[in-house]
């Protein structure tokens, strides 16, 4: 339509800038892949309000802050706009409608995820884990909170994804190596202890995979935080604790500066920026 400059491109997406744009694609991405993997929608042209709600439903599952969460219905309310625009430019009579269905979820993350900047992390993540019943559920908390992974990438794991037992590169530890997939499907290596690690091996063997009510997960470590007498802070609050204890770890056993320390732990945990790390590190 005759843009030429990102000035003009941003009159005509009521997107601003190039950083914002980035973050946007990259939304963008993370929700064509997941439809494509979870729903079977391998067309973006064919994307739908009911698949776009079902990819957010996954990130409430997920326990992200509500800013994040708001971050993430923006850039995919902006994916309609991008969508209905190439339409009408290819000639094409399709309509794209995804605001309804933002809406929707959006009333239910407003009401169950985290709005406040105070640290997630738990006061004794240990018990937290001892005290969940559930042998398959103890499991995958010990999978959180000694490697940092989601929920999401615990629930995938499956037999060709265990590579076995090798000593951590910075501390020397063996420690049990098992392949995940994170958000935008990144590969990663997240490192477990020998014996979380056949405890996964042992269910994988007798399941298939990992895959497991996320939903009960999430119940069962809620009754665990009760019983031990802490606050809630969903799955994700081992994440903070593995966060918080790795840089300790890697802070007492390397030579690594502060800021290397940071980047490591952000890419442990399936991030790019080391300054991310920070946010896990709130008191």
């Amino acid at each position: 339509n005759g843009a030429k400059t990102w000035a003009d491109l941003g009159q005509r997406l009521s997107i601003y800038s190039y950083s914002t744009a980035e973050v946007y694609k990259d939304t963008w991405h993370q929700c064509a892949r997941w439809v494509k993997e979870n729903l079977g929608v391998k067309d973006v042209e064919k994307l739908q309000g009911e698949h776009v709600k079902a990819y957010l439903e996954t990130k409430i599952a997920d326990g992200i802050k509500y800013n994040s969460f708001e971050r993430e219905c923006a850039a995919l309310n902006k994916l309609e706009n991008a969508l209905n625009m190439y339409a009408k430019q290819a000639g094409k009579d399709t309509t794209y409608e995804f605001r309804g269905a933002i809406k929707e979820i959006k009333q239910e993350a407003a009401q169950v995820l985290d709005r406040t900047v105070e640290t997630r992390a738990y006061n004794d993540p240990r018990s937290i884990v001892s005290s969940i019943g559930d042998e398959k559920y103890q499991t995958v908390a010990k999978v959180q909170y000694e490697s940092g992974a989601r929920i999401n990438e615990v629930w995938r794991i499956e037999k060709e994804d265990l590579k076995g037992i090798k000593q951590d590169p910075h501390t020397g530890k063996q420690m049990g190596v098992i392949e995940v997939v994170g958000k935008g499907g990144k590969e990663r290596e997240i490192h477990v202890s020998p014996e979380t690690y056949q405890a996964v091996a042992s269910i994988v063997e007798k399941n298939g995979s990992m895959n497991f009510d996320k939903e009960s997960y999430r119940e069962a470590i809620k009754e665990a935080a009760l019983e031990s007498g802490q606050d809630y802070h969903g799955s994700h609050g081992l994440r903070w604790n593995y966060a918080q204890e790795r840089m300790s770890e890697l802070e007492k056993n390397t030579s690594m500066t502060y800021e290397e320390r940071l980047q490591e732990v952000a890419w442990e945990m399936g991030h790019e920026r080391a300054d991310i790390t920070e946010h896990y590190l709130k008191t």
